[in-house]
């Protein structure tokens, strides 16, 4: 599918790019915050690193295996448009399931591409958009995905690579160096998780999520820099969620109307550059609200 218009390279719009793993991550993850961003004249892109070819298959989906990865597609350019985004870049690696799965042993699954490689597209990527904001999963992949935990560390590595004038990244002719002002982790606070886990334990007993590791879910709430309201924009985004009909939504998940609120009110960041400085880390002290603060653009 033809990708939407490139940026003018010297325009001062301001720019943020999400770098996710699969075609729902842009809208289940921090849909929202892009959402808003687009709305405020933000130029909004995104970067998904497979087509989530062994994803689940939602019960009244007509997708099949054989043409999930296909719909899939479709469905991240489709919600890309409902949430505003610029362009939505797909890089085409096979998804590698979940940890411990045979698809995590496939020769062409994502998590077999050396980093370097990956890293070099996403430089690419970064040079063509010039974004000022980059944000990707945290370090631990949300709940241990090993596709979100490689984007998260190869996005990580092509932040810093892209304003390396030495790194060539992996075009012949390689576009000028472009250092962009800002890296995020997004993620849910550890404590909201437990809460949550909690209640699909008490609801579903024999779900997946009922049995995940609450203290390995989300982030330390200690690590949060950044809180984003996003409350104005829930409509939209259960839009755009409802885009991605092969995957089961996150809000089927919550079993009260105050959860769904919770998870539609509100998102949450880890600044990781520059780096926060003594006092800003903790939860109820100097919070960022804005990921743009104290750009100059």
């Amino acid at each position: 599918m033809p990708e939407t218009k490139k940026p003018d390279r010297n325009s001062a719009e301001r720019r943020l790019l999400c770098v996710v793993a699969h075609p729902d991550d842009e809208t289940f993850g921090a849909g929202s915050t892009l959402i808003k961003y687009a709305a405020e004249g933000v130029s909004v892109y995104t970067a998904c690193a497979t087509r989530g070819d062994v994803g689940e298959i939602a019960e009244g989906s007509d997708a099949t295996p054989e043409t999930l990865s296909e719909v899939r597609e479709q469905e991240y350019y489709d919600a890309g448009r409902v949430m505003g985004v610029e362009r939505s870049i797909l890089y085409g690696y096979r998804d590698s399931g979940m940890a411990g799965t045979p698809d995590n042993e496939h020769a062409d699954a994502f998590v077999k591409v050396p980093t370097d490689i990956v890293v070099g597209r996403m430089v690419d990527t970064i040079r063509d958009i010039r974004p000022h904001v980059v944000i990707t999963f945290d370090e631990g992949g949300g709940y241990g995905h090993p596709d979100h935990i490689h984007v998260s560390k190869a996005a990580k590595l092509a932040y810093f690579a892209a304003g390396d004038p030495q790194y060539a990244g992996s075009k012949l002719d390689p576009r000028e160096p472009w250092k962009p002002s800002k890296l995020y982790y997004w993620g849910f606070p550890r404590s909201i998780m437990r809460k949550w886990l909690e209640v699909f334990a008490e609801t579903n007993p024999d779900s997946d999520m009922a049995n995940l590791d609450p203290e390995q879910m989300g982030v330390p709430d200690e690590q949060i820099t950044t809180v984003i309201d996003i409350s104005s924009y829930a409509e939209t985004r259960r839009a755009a969620i409802a885009v991605h009909r092969t995957q089961y939504s996150p809000l089927d998940l919550m079993r009260s109307d105050e959860m769904a609120a919770e998870y539609l009110s509100t998102d949450y960041f880890i600044r990781v550059d520059p780096p926060p400085i003594d006092g800003d880390s903790e939860m109820g002290g100097e919070i960022e609200h804005d990921l743009f603060e104290g750009l100059e653009i």
